[in-house]
């Protein structure tokens, strides 16, 4: 070969099996979190990247062996890799994995309202991180073919025959089946959670024979190395029964203590308070709600820090006065994965967590011909509600398009109706941005919110006006839709952002300059435009965020004035707002509002997450879930829990925070995980994504259990 040849193609693949380690190794991709680092592992996704990147090479010299037309073709190939790394990056950065198939499916979504704002800060990332570095190979070989020139490089032909060819393409194929086979040993020692597996793949496999094996279906073998760990239906009943909650007692994995699925005033958690005369009936609390409405609000890109951090702490007048009425769960935590608030909704209302990789909303739902091709038969509160007389309504400001939502929450909720953008009748047009349509409402005489969606205050108007003409009880979702990432069209665009010593980046100036949004919208399903008292004392609201703000930039730490470990900041960032809102008929004045007293009082500073809403809406009100197994913790009570992050598979308890992925990564970093504790995680993980992803699975469990 000439040494023109012998240049390009050592570029060519070092420097993009450089490419492939960075992308690979949390200090040169800070967004990644890796499973632990093998010497096996290392080594073989080298030779993974290495071998895949000689297959592309040699198929190349099969069609030119002129070193112009081959230089050229692997620049525009080398450019294509590059960019799927880029790509992968920032998909990252938002998801916690590397995306596949199946967690594309969340681009069915209509985007172009959330847009805006989005490609700047991606432009930023690409930038200021330097991301544009692992462009470096595209722009090292377009240098060589500029630099060498056309009319030199296209007189020099590759002097190698097509047999030599072949032979070195096929040696190359059993050597990475070779590397296949030794990560197919590690990959059943490991952790064989799917939401994690591109991750690991792409860590001990390569992320170039990664993608390589997907687009020839060959890594399917670790999605039937999971399915061959799938077990026999009398076997799943024996662990349905285990982690099941709906039992009169129970023993708690952690404190190894006894439960029931009957909460006592006595087993209430320590400082929580409870007017027994106006709604216990003796010690027990089970059904004490039953018959009053529901709203339940899952609130957008709604961080606890936002109440905790110094910068804020004169803010959020309202929301601070209701607290003082309500149960604060001031150690909520989102569980959601790669559909983020659509998974914040399964969660809740089915007590289970997402898969974390897809999107159940979009999961077999044929384009086409509009239908679900499997359809999942899951137990839902709003089912529950349904055969309790109550009518029940999901409300989002954003098209009915977005996660599906038209086709999901009838089909495999059971909501009655849900009310989306389009249906909101008193919307009034403003004007076009581009592509996107805006919409005016004047929330406050001679104050007007205008953006791409419903506003927040019309959605809250609307439940009230729902709640005053009910004729039966409800059970209504209202969703809200801002401030969602990047956090445009706040209300006061003249507003400037709050003046602050942090060195913060702009993204996170525009997420807290909607901190007296959030408290003004919570204020509006309570009061009206006037402040006059609109609180329902027959209804219970029960707040909570849906998934945090994402922002991973390091501003958090700043915003607590100290310091912060990247395992520290993601717990912050997974900590939400929750509270619950129990009205009775006295009318109070405090801090300047007039507000209802609230019978259930005080702070529940144990770990709670989404799983644990649904299963205290069936107990607090009476819901006939018969036998059906229902999971978490009441979240009232003095049980231990654990949440578990279904993007990166983080586990948050009381004392301990650490990552299933490399589970010696921990914070506080003195403690260890248990393995009982590790083990329980992921086999409970284990079945609940077979009930989430068969189907008939958990009704099959169910009518087994209640025939016992």
């Amino acid at each position: 070969m000439t040494k023109e040849m012998i240049l390009v193609y050592l570029v060519y693949i070092i420097l993009n099996t450089i490419n492939a380690f960075i992308i690979t190794h949390k200090r040169l991709n800070k967004y990644l979190v890796p499973f632990k680092h093998t010497v096996k592992g290392e080594i073989n996704s080298i030779l993974g990247n290495v071998f895949t990147l000689n297959i592309i090479g040699f198929v190349v010299l099969l069609f030119t062996k002129n070193l112009y037309w081959y230089l050229s073709i692997l620049i525009i190939l080398t450019g294509i890799i590059n960019s799927l790394l880029v790509v992968n990056g920032i998909f990252n950065l938002y998801f916690g994995s590397f995306f596949t198939k199946d967690s594309l499916e969340i681009f069915k979504n209509p985007t172009k309202e959330i847009s805006k704002g989005l490609p700047q800060e991606i432009f930023k990332d690409l930038i200021l991180y330097f991301r544009i570095i692992l462009f470096t190979p595209f722009f090292v070989l377009l240098f060589i073919l500029v630099s060498l020139g056309k009319s030199y490089l296209i007189d020099v032909f590759i002097p190698i025959n097509n047999l030599t060819i072949i032979l070195g393409i096929s040696l190359f194929l059993i050597l990475i089946v070779i590397c296949y086979m030794d990560y197919e040993r590690m990959y059943r020692n490991s952790l064989t959670i799917k939401a994690v597996k591109s991750v690991y793949s792409i860590q001990n496999l390569g992320i170039y024979p990664f993608y390589l094996s997907s687009l020839f279906r060959f890594s399917s073998i670790p999605n039937r190395i999971i399915k061959q760990k799938k077990k026999h239906k009398n076997e799943l009943l024996t662990d349905y029964k285990e982690f099941n909650k709906n039992q009169k007692y129970y023993n708690n994995f952690i404190n190894k203590k006894v439960y029931s699925n009957e909460l006592s005033i006595s087993n209430l958690s320590k400082d929580i308070k409870i007017d027994a005369s106006s709604l216990a009936n003796g010690q027990s609390l089970s059904g004490i709600l039953a018959g009053k409405n529901l709203v339940l609000v899952q609130m957008e890109s709604m961080n606890r820090f936002l109440l905790d951090i110094p910068l804020l702490k004169n803010h959020f007048p309202f929301i601070r006065t209701i607290l003082e009425e309500s149960v604060d769960f001031t150690e909520l935590y989102t569980s959601v994965g790669v559909g983020v608030s659509s998974d914040a909704e399964i969660t809740t209302l089915t007590g289970l967590f997402p898969t974390g990789y897809n999107s159940l909303y979009w999961s077999n739902y044929d384009l086409k011909k509009k239908l679900y091709t499997d359809c999942k038969d899951l137990t839902t509160l709003p089912k529950y509600f349904r055969e309790h007389g109550y009518y029940t309504e999901a409300i989002h400001g954003d098209s009915k398009e977005f996660y599906n939502r038209e086709h999901a929450y009838p089909e495999i909720m059971g909501f009655n109706h849900f009310h989306s953008l389009e249906s909101f009748k008193d919307k009034k047009h403003h004007d076009y941005k581009g592509l996107i349509e805006l919409y005016d409402y004047e929330y406050q005489k001679g104050k007007h919110h205008i953006s791409p969606w419903a506003s927040d205050y019309q959605l809250f108007d609307m439940v009230k006006t729902k709640l005053k003409n009910a004729k039966q009880p409800m059970f209504l979702y209202p969703i809200t839709m801002m401030p969602h990432i990047p956090f445009e069209f706040y209300p006061d665009t003249n507003k400037p952002y709050m003046s602050t010593d942090y060195r913060i980046k702009e993204i996170t100036k525009k997420y807290l300059r909607f901190s007296d949004y959030y408290d003004n919208i919570i204020k509006r399903i309570f009061l009206d435009e006037n402040n006059n008292l609109e609180t329902d004392s027959n209804t219970v609201y029960l707040f909570y965020g849906d998934h945090g703000c994402g922002i991973k930039n390091g501003d958090i730490a700043k915003l607590f004035e100290n310091g912060m470990t990247a395992i520290e900041e993601r717990r912050k960032l997974l900590q939400i707002v929750g509270f619950l809102y129990v009205p009775g008929d006295k009318t109070i004045t405090k801090n300047g509002y007039s507000i209802k007293e609230g019978l259930i009082k005080g702070k529940q500073d144990l770990v709670r997450g989404q799983m644990d809403i649904h299963r205290t809406i069936i107990e607090m009100f009476g819901l006939k879930a018969d036998k059906n197994a229902y999971f978490g913790s009441h979240l009232l009570s003095d049980e231990p829990t654990y949440v578990l992050d279904n993007k990166l598979q983080d586990v948050v308890m009381d004392n301990l925070f650490f990552s299933m992925r490399n589970p010696e990564n921990t914070f506080p970093k003195s403690q260890k995980v248990n393995p009982r504790v590790f083990r329980y995680v992921r086999n409970y993980k284990v079945l609940n994504d077979i009930l989430i992803e068969e189907e008939g699975i958990q009704k099959t469990l169910n009518e087994m259990i209640n025939k016992n």
